[in-house]
C-alpha cells in the first residue's frame, strides 16, 4: 500500500518536477522531428472535433447542467407573508406553465417582479419577498421552467421568455401600469431582469450579485471558455452590459466585494458600461448568497434609499 501511494504521489507531482521536465525535453530533442510533426498532425483533426463539440453554442445541453441547478421541492410552502395572502398561479410561457406566487398588497406603491438565481426555487426567496412587502410593494415571484412546480426544462432563451411572460401577466392580466413595476434580479436572474428591461417599460431595475455578460463571466470562471470567441457562444449572450448601455429606467447594482461565485469585478464592469441613471453599491465583506442575511442592514439600506427616490 505504501509503495502504491508513493508511485501515485510521484505521478501527480511529476508534472511539477523541473528534473522530469528537463529529462523529457532531452528525450524530445533526440526524436526525429519529421516523425514528431507527423504524429502531432495526426491528432489535429481530433483536437478540432473536440474543440467544436465543446463550444458553448454546440454543447448547450452540457453547459445547461453546469448553469442551472433547479430544485423541484419547495423548501417552505406558505399561505401569507406579512399579513398579505399568497396567490398560487400558473403563467403560460413558451408552451409550458411556470409557477408564480403573487402577493397583492392593498394600497401598494408598486409591484416588484423577482427573477431569482440559478439554484433552488421561489420558496428560497422568502426573505426578499418579505422585505419588499414590508416596503409596501406587491410582489410577483416566479419559477423558471423546470424549477419548483413549473413544467419544462430550463435554458437561456427559456428563462428570458419566462421573465417576459411574468411581466406580461402583470400588465395584461392584472392591469398593472409599467410605471409601477420594479424589476429585482439576483445572480442569473439579474441578466433576466436586464433582458426584461431591454424589452419592456419599467419604473426601476435592481440587480444583485449579477454579471456583465454570460461569455465574460464564463471566461472568468472556466479556463476552457477563453478558447472560444463570442460567435461560438449561444446567440443570446445575456449581455446585460450592452442592454443597459442604452436608455433605461433608474438602475441599482448591488455586489458583495467577497463574492466568490460571480466576481465583484463583474458588478464593477456592469456599472461602468451602464448608462445613467445608475447607482452602484458595494457591500464590504459581502459574499454571493449572504447579502440578505449576514449583510442585511447594508443591503436593505441601499434598497430603501433607491426605492424612495424612484417611487
Amino acid at each position: 500500500m505504501q509503495e502504491f501511494a508513493a508511485m501515485l504521489w510521484n505521478d501527480i507531482t511529476g508534472a511539477f518536477s523541473v528534473a522530469q521536465w528537463k529529462d523529457c525535453l532531452q528525450k524530445l530533442s533526440k526524436v526525429n522531428r519529421k516523425v514528431l510533426v507527423s504524429n502531432l498532425l495526426a491528432i489535429v483533426p481530433q483536437i478540432a472535433v473536440f474543440y467544436v463539440l465543446l463550444a458553448p453554442a454546440v454543447a448547450s445541453p452540457l453547459y445547461n447542467k453546469i448553469l442551472f441547478f433547479p430544485s423541484k421541492e419547495l423548501a417552505l410552502n406558505i399561505d401569507s407573508i406579512n399579513d398579505t395572502a399568497k396567490e398560487n398561479i400558473f403563467i403560460e410561457s413558451g408552451g409550458e406553465k411556470i409557477n408564480a406566487w403573487l402577493f397583492d398588497k392593498a394600497g401598494a406603491r408598486g409591484t416588484v417582479l423577482i427573477s431569482h438565481g440559478n439554484a433552488g426555487n421561489i420558496s428560497h426567496r422568502i426573505p426578499i419577498i418579505e422585505y419588499f412587502l414590508g416596503q409596501n410593494f406587491s410582489v410577483l415571484a416566479y419559477d423558471y421552467q423546470g424549477y419548483g412546480l413549473s413544467t419544462g426544462e430550463p435554458g437561456i432563451n427559456k428563462i428570458c421568455q419566462d421573465g417576459l411572460s411574468a411581466y406580461d401577466y402583470l400588465t395584461k392580466e392584472r392591469k398593472i401600469a409599467p410605471t409601477k413595476i420594479v424589476l429585482f434580479g439576483e445572480s442569473l436572474g439579474g441578466a433576466v431582469s436586464a433582458h426584461i428591461a431591454g424589452n419592456r417599460e419599467v419604473a426601476a431595475i435592481i440587480l444583485q450579485s449579477t454579471f456583465s455578460s454570460l461569455p465574460h463571466v464564463a471566461r472568468a470562471k472556466m479556463l476552457l471558455m477563453r478558447a472560444y470567441p463570442n460567435f461560438l457562444f449561444p446567440k443570446n449572450k445575456m449581455d446585460s452590459a450592452k442592454t443597459l448601455s442604452s436608455e433605461h429606467a433608474p438602475l441599482l447594482i448591488i455586489h458583495g466585494k467577497a463574492d466568490n461565485v460571480i466576481p465583484y469585478s463583474e458588478g464593477e464592469l456592469l456599472n461602468r458600461k451602464a448608462a445613467e441613471p445608475k447607482t452602484f453599491v458595494s457591500i464590504e465583506g459581502g459574499g454571493h448568497n449572504d447579502l440578505f442575511y449576514e449583510y442585511k442592514e447594508e443591503t436593505l439600506k441601499a434598497l430603501s434609499q433607491f426605492l424612495n427616490n424612484c417611487l
